[in-house]
């Protein structure tokens, strides 16, 4: 039988996992027998070729692994792909599908099945069954953590990122968060890691290897001994793994300042600094020992942290958000606002009616207002974001925005008076544009609260900022 995993990604640089896992399991438990073909593309890809690519497969199953991203493009090409190839089956799989999978059949009569959870096991049954279920529950992987690395020796690869697991399920229980709807986390071992992970060194083409485990530090015991692990010379990729700076240990902070200078990412998911909201959530957190972690990992300078914020929780208003901003500015290298999503399934989509959420009932679910945000105050975090992105995420204005901001009310004032400043959106101008803007706008508005010595430092980091991001000198009129 031949079998085609589709997989839509966000971008070129990504890869999907999921799709490796299935088929790797699938020709680990079946030799031969079956015929599996991933097929990848992204959602900027031409419609009609996408299309023309399922259809040559001429396949007896499709399978789509959907998320909120890419769930509208996966209804539409399965439809189409059904239209064409009627005695096809179309599965559909992944975290968009694993709730209220009645609705989906029922409203899409072209899908033949839906999977649910986790999908390696059931995918097997599935190709050797003849009659099944409309709705197949895939339970949990019980050999995940005997599996390596699921990419393979000659596959091509558009983008450098790899992903990588090392453990499933999740120790917290977010309410916003699909992972807090399982019990218990299941992990490799620390060697068994460190074995998978030098298999990526025959991958030249990868540099960056994602954990996408939710904590990766869980387990503090089992996280220093990876990371003493990866300090040899012999992993020579970049490794992004997400963490919770409260439980660092002594023993951590000793490994993570002999790594080599961005050989590690981090990234953290503050949310938010209140604690109401925090409860709120079921997210407990030790705010004043995270933000105290952070500082001393930033003061490292070896590691690139990359912090995230999620605009809309209960009880975070205006003042609260902006106080969450301002207390983990300075201590991380990348600071991301996201708005909260209400995911199918989620704890959080329960309580709408509690927190009087408004929110787009098409994926991605990400909210309008509620009880303590407005729509227009959303809309301004929005803006926000984007010039947080623009400014310190892009790394272009690092020293210059650093110095320039401490000189301001807080940081967050700051954006938000330079969003009011520009009056249109920050994408819309040229990175020429963007330091002239910078420059204009901290003239009038902050030039008045340094003395001359101070603004001539502004000026003097802005301009190597300048040369650094346009290879080229600053304009003379930047004095």
């Amino acid at each position: 039988m031949k079998a085609v995993l589709f997989a839509l990604n966000s971008s070129y640089i990504h890869t999907n996992l999921a799709v490796r896992c299935i088929k790797n399991y699938v020709e680990y438990k079946l030799p031969g027998k079956h015929e599996i073909i991933i097929l990848e593309r992204n959602l900027k890809d031409k419609s009609d070729e996408v299309l023309y690519a399922l259809y040559s497969m001429k396949a007896q199953v499709y399978a789509f692994s959907c998320y909120i991203f890419n769930i509208r493009e996966m209804i539409s090409y399965a439809s189409n792909l059904k239209s064409l190839l009627p005695e096809s089956k179309i599965i559909f799989g992944g975290p968009e599908v694993s709730y209220d999978a009645e609705k989906l059949l029922n409203s899409n009569p072209f899908i033949d099945n839906v999977i649910l959870n986790e999908g390696e096991e059931v995918f097997v049954n599935y190709l050797e069954e003849i009659n099944h279920d409309k709705i197949i529950d895939g339970q949990i992987f019980k050999d995940f953590s005997k599996q390596g690395i699921q990419y393979r020796a000659g596959e091509s690869m558009t983008g450098n990122i790899a992903y990588y697991e090392s453990s499933r399920g999740c120790p917290y229980k977010c309410s916003y968060c699909l992972s807090s709807l399982r019990v218990g986390i299941r992990s490799k071992t620390a060697l068994s890691t460190l074995k998978d992970l030098i298999e990526f060194e025959r991958y030249s083409n990868i540099t960056i290897i994602k954990f996408v485990d939710r904590t990766f530090n869980y387990d503090i015991k089992r996280a220093n001994e990876i990371l003493k692990g990866l300090l040899d010379e012999k992993y020579t990729k970049i490794y992004h793994i997400e963490i919770r700076p409260e439980l660092f240990d002594d023993e951590m902070f000793d490994i993570l300042r002999k790594f080599p200078k961005n050989k590690l990412q981090m990234e953290i998911g503050i949310q938010t600094t209140n604690d109401k909201t925090l409860n709120a959530i079921d997210r407990p957190s030790d705010i004043k020992k995270t933000i105290c972690n952070m500082e001393k990992l930033r003061n490292l300078k070896n590691i690139k942290i990359h912090a995230d914020l999620i605009a809309g929780l209960p009880y975070d208003d205006l003042s609260s958000f902006k106080k969450s901003f301002n207390d983990i500015f300075y201590v991380c290298d990348e600071l991301q606002l996201g708005f909260l999503k209400l995911l199918k399934g989620s704890k959080i989509r329960k309580q709408q009616n509690i927190f009087s959420y408004k929110y787009n009932y098409e994926a991605p679910y990400d909210i309008f207002e509620n009880y303590f945000l407005s729509f227009d105050e959303i809309y301004k975090l929005k803006r926000i974001a984007a010039l947080t992105d623009r400014y310190k995420n892009s790394l272009h204005f690092i020293e210059c925005l650093d110095f320039i901001t401490r000189y301001f009310s807080s940081p967050f004032d700051f954006f938000a008076g330079l969003d009011e400043f520009i009056n249109y959106h920050i994408s819309a101008i040229s990175q020429h544009e963007a330091f002239k803007v910078l420059f204009e706008y901290s003239k009038i508005h902050i030039k008045v609260n340094m003395n001359d010595d101070e603004w001539l430092n502004f000026i003097k980091y802005l301009r190597a900022d300048y040369f650094r991001c346009l290879n080229r000198e600053a304009p003379k009129y930047f004095a």
